[in-house]
């Protein structure tokens, strides 16, 4: 599955490049499969294996015209009323999220204190997938880039560094390989675990609303959180949201349509974005 997706990364970065050379001309299958020095034949055949559809129906990228009119598309947010503790009656990918949040004053005693850390490595559609649970749920996910599992588990001890953290076999494995292969949700629910306060998850809970395929530009969850002039508080939750894809940072665009920035590279975002969209044909 990683060989797959490096080889889509590089379909979709050569994609970028030609669109932004020539705006109104999308590169064929064939000018791609070259660009990869592989056989038509053979790019289809790895394309459909990775999303379940052939290229010519699926491979695009969030140009700032579609993000445009994605934008425009896109339902409402519900309005995010204020809640602490643990939170439920939300979905990802089909499937229900339980979020039980941390307020500051669990810090007392210092990041992590009285808590067991759990990581393992995961393959996914877009590379391999650090993933950190507590006994309450996922507390931190990241995809490699290249980066090694040490530097991932450093990470951790950074960021709770009074917490036990140790290696183990993840819980949720069943959840994620459903989610990944498209089959129909199990009754597990997907907790998440969230060290952050209130009015950062709020912007959070309301990504959780957004629809796979859609996009989001910061302001519109700002609103919904309520944070009055929060666009850049909302950006700020873009940019340190700590469990990527689960909460769907990558459907988040600039305003004007441009695809923004993404913590694991635009080529990944566009990527994500492909994937679930595909899940709508």
């Amino acid at each position: 599955m990683n060989s797959d997706y490096q080889l889509i990364a590089k379909a979709i970065t050569f994609l970028e490049t030609q669109l932004d050379k020539q705006p109104d001309s999308k590169p064929t299958t064939e000018e791609i499969a070259a660009h990869l020095e592989m056989t038509s034949f053979q790019f289809r055949r790895v394309y459909t294996r990775w999303i379940n559809l052939t290229p010519k129906r699926n491979l695009q990228i969030i140009s700032k015209e579609r993000g445009v009119q994605l934008l425009a598309e896109a339902p409402s947010l519900p309005i995010i009323e204020k809640q602490e503790g643990i939170i439920g009656g939300m979905q990802t990918f089909n499937h229900n999220v339980v979020i039980e949040s941390w307020l500051p004053s669990s810090y007392k005693h210092g990041p992590g204190y009285d808590i067991t850390i759990d990581y393992s490595v995961h393959e996914s559609p877009f590379g391999k997938m650090f993933v950190a649970e507590t006994p309450r749920g996922i507390c931190k996910v990241s995809f490699a880039n290249g980066r090694p599992l040490l530097a991932f588990v450093i990470e951790l001890h950074r960021l709770w560094p009074v917490a036990t953290i140790r290696q183990k076999e993840s819980e949720t494995r069943a959840v994620f390989a459903s989610i990944f292969s498209r089959d129909k949700p199990i009754r597990k629910p997907l907790s998440l675990h969230l060290f952050e306060v209130p009015p950062r998850v709020r912007i959070w809970r309301a990504l959780l609303e957004t629809a796979p395929g859609s996009l989001v530009h910061p302001q519109l969850l700002a609103d919904a959180a309520k944070r009055r002039r929060g666009s850049l508080a909302a950006r700020k939750a873009l940019a340190t949201n700590p469990i990527a894809f689960f909460i769907p940072c990558h459907r988040g665009i600039d305003a004007d349509g441009h695809v923004g920035n993404y913590r694991w590279g635009t080529t990944r975002k566009h990527a994500i974005h492909a994937w679930e969209s595909a899940g709508l044909v």
